[in-house]
C-alpha cells in the first residue's frame, strides 16, 4: 500500500471502528487519536516534498481498465496543501469538549477519508466518486446532529450539491470520449487529459467543448458556491453542528475552488481565458452580495456563513485573473480562509454550548464574563476582514493585484469588498461583546474558555499570524502547480 492510498483508506477504517466501537467515549478516542495520527502523517509527508513544475509526487496507479478507468493518485503542492488543512481542521474540530454518539465520529472520519481521497486523486472517474462520498456523511451530520431547522437545511444540501453533480458526470464521462476521438485511446487520467488538444481554436470538437466545459463549471459552482446557486450555503451552515461548519467552510467548499484549478483551467486553456471576463465579474459579485448580506444578518453562524460567500469571491478573481499573483493569492486564500472561518465557526460552537444561543441581539458585554474568547474573537475577525499583518489580507491582495493587472475597475469593486467586511464584522463584534447587555440576555449565563479550547484557538491564531507574516513557504509549495496555467492567457 503506497504513502497516498494509505492517506485516506486510514480514516475510513478509523470511521468503521469508531461505528463499532462499544461507548461514545471510546469512539471519540479513536477519532481524535486517528485524527491526530493523519495530521502528523500529511506533515512528514511535506517536510521531503520537494515541488517541481508540472509533476506528480508519491505517484500510485494500476494498468488501465475498461475504457481507460484506473486508479492513479499523486500529489503536487496545491493538492498536498489542502490535504494537510483538511487533517489540521478534522482534528481541531473534533478536539472541541463535547459528548456524541458513536455515528457522529464515524461520520466525521468519513468525511476525512472522502476529502483526503478527493485531493490525491488524478483520475477523473475515482475523483467523482470520492467528490459524491463527502455529500453522504455531511448530509447524515448536518440533519442529525444540527439545529432545529437541520432536515430542511440537510436535505436542501444534498438537493443542490447532488444536482450540481448530475452536470459534472455529464461532463467528465465527456471528457475521456473526447480525449478517444482526438487521440485514439481511452483514458479517465487528469494528466493525459491536460493533454488532449481538444479544445484548441479549429478543432472540429471545439464547440462542444465549451459546453463540456459549462457543465463541468456549474458542478463545481455549486460547491464553492458561486451566485445565483448559493443559497444552500446559510442554511446548511446555521444548522450544522459547529464542527460540521469547520469542516464544510474550511474544506468542502475548496473543493469547488480546487476542480478549476485542478481540472478546468488546464483542461480548457482557451476557454477559460475566453471565460475570464465574466467569471472575473461572477467572482467580484460574490464578494458584495456575500458582505452586503453579512452586514443584515442577526444570527451570528448566519452571518460567518456569509462571509465565506463574500471571501471565496476572491479566490475566482484571482484565479481567472490568470496570472501568477492572482492565482497564487487564489490558493493562498483557501488556506486563510479555511483558517479563519474554522476558527469563527469553532467560536461560535464554544458559545451556543454553553447558553444555546446565538444571535447578535442575545449578547452584550460579553468581554467581561469572557475576555479569553473576546481577545481570540477580535484577532481572528481583524484576519477574516484582512488586517495587514494577518493571513487574510496577503491572499486578498493578492488576488486583487493579479485582477488589477486584467481588469482594473474589478479590482477597484474587489477592493470595495474589503470595506464592506469591516461594515459588518466590527459593529457585530462591539455589539456582542462590548455593547451594554440588554434584558434577558445570555452573557450572565456564559463562562470563559477552558485549557482545550484556548489551546485549539491559540493554534489557529499562530498560524494566521504566521501566514500574514511570512506566507512564503506555503507560496513556494503553491506556485509550481499553478505556474502551468499563467500561460493559459
Amino acid at each position: 500500500m503506497g504513502a497516498l492510498t494509505f492517506l485516506w483508506l486510514f480514516p475510513a477504517a478509523a470511521a468503521l471502528c469508531a461505528w463499532l466501537v462499544p461507548t461514545p467515549r471510546a469512539s471519540r478516542a479513536v477519532a481524535l487519536v486517528s485524527t491526530a495520527f493523519l495530521l502528523a502523517y500529511s506533515l512528514w509527508l511535506m517536510a521531503p516534498f520537494s515541488a517541481q513544475i508540472g509533476t506528480l509526487r508519491l505517484e500510485e496507479m494500476c494498468p488501465a481498465s475498461v475504457l481507460g478507468i484506473r486508479y492513479r493518485v499523486g500529489v503536487d503542492g496545491l493538492s498536498l496543501a489542502l490535504c494537510w488543512l483538511t487533517t489540521l481542521l478534522t482534528f481541531l474540530a473534533l478536539a472541541v469538549p463535547g459528548e456524541h454518539p458513536n455515528g457522529y465520529w464515524a461520520s466525521f472520519l468519513a468525511l476525512e477519508s472522502g476529502l483526503l481521497g478527493l485531493f490525491v486523486s488524478q483520475n477523473l472517474f475515482f475523483f467523482y466518486i470520492f467528490w459524491e462520498v463527502i455529500l453522504i456523511p455531511m448530509f447524515f451530520i448536518i440533519g442529525i446532529w444540527g439545529s432545529s431547522g437541520r432536515r430542511h437545511a440537510a436535505f436542501k444540501f444534498i438537493l443542490y450539491t447532488f444536482l450540481g453533480s448530475l452536470f459534472l458526470l455529464v461532463g467528465f464521462i465527456a471528457l475521456p470520449t473526447f480525449h478517444h476521438q482526438a487521440t485514439g485511446a481511452w483514458s479517465w487520467d487528469i494528466p493525459d487529459l491536460v493533454r488532449t488538444p481538444f479544445a484548441l481554436p479549429g478543432s472540429p470538437l471545439r464547440g462542444a467543448a465549451a459546453w463540456i466545459y459549462a457543465a463541468i463549471a456549474l458542478g463545481f459552482a455549486v460547491k464553492i458556491p458561486l451566485l445565483p446557486l448559493h443559497n444552500w450555503l446559510p442554511d446548511a451552515h446555521t444548522e450544522a453542528p459547529a464542527a460540521g461548519s469547520v469542516i464544510l467552510a474550511g474544506v468542502m467548499l475548496k473543493a469547488g475552488v480546487y476542480g478549476f484549478l485542478r481540472i478546468l483551467l488546464p483542461v480548457f486553456p482557451d476557454i477559460s481565458a475566453a471565460a475570464l471576463p465574466w467569471l472575473g465579474a461572477l467572482g467580484v459579485a460574490n464578494i458584495l452580495y456575500g458582505a452586503l448580506c453579512a452586514m443584515v444578518q442577526t444570527d451570528l453562524k448566519r452571518l460567518i456563513a456569509y462571509t465565506s460567500i463574500s471571501h471565496l469571491g476572491f479566490c475566482l478573481v484571482g484565479m481567472y485573473s490568470l496570472t501568477g499573483d492572482g492565482l497564487a493569492g487564489a490558493s493562498l486564500q483557501m488556506i486563510n480562509h479555511g483558517l479563519s472561518t474554522g476558527a469563527l465557526f469553532l467560536m461560535v460552537g464554544m458559545i451556543y454550548d454553553r447558553v444555546h444561543r446565538r444571535g447578535v441581539a442575545d449578547f452584550g458585554g460579553l468581554d467581561a464574563v469572557a475576555p479569553r474568547l473576546a481577545f481570540f474573537f477580535a484577532f481572528v475577525l481583524l484576519s477574516s476582514i484582512g488586517l495587514p499583518g494577518l493571513n487574510g489580507f496577503v491572499g486578498e491582495m493578492m488576488s486583487l493585484t493579479g485582477m488589477a493587472r486584467v481588469s482594473l475597475p474589478l479590482a477597484a469593486l474587489g477592493v470595495l469588498g474589503g470595506v464592506l467586511a469591516a461594515a459588518y464584522a466590527l459593529p457585530a463584534f462591539q455589539r456582542v461583546f462590548w455593547a451594554p447587555a440588554g434584558e434577558g440576555s445570555a452573557t450572565p449565563k456564559m463562562t470563559d474558555l477552558v485549557m482545550s479550547e484556548r489551546a485549539i484557538l491559540w493554534t489557529l491564531c499562530a498560524l494566521i499570524l504566521w501566514l500574514g507574516l511570512y506566507p512564503q513557504p506555503v507560496i513556494r509549495l503553491l506556485e509550481p502547480s499553478l505556474s502551468p496555467l499563467v500561460a493559459v492567457r
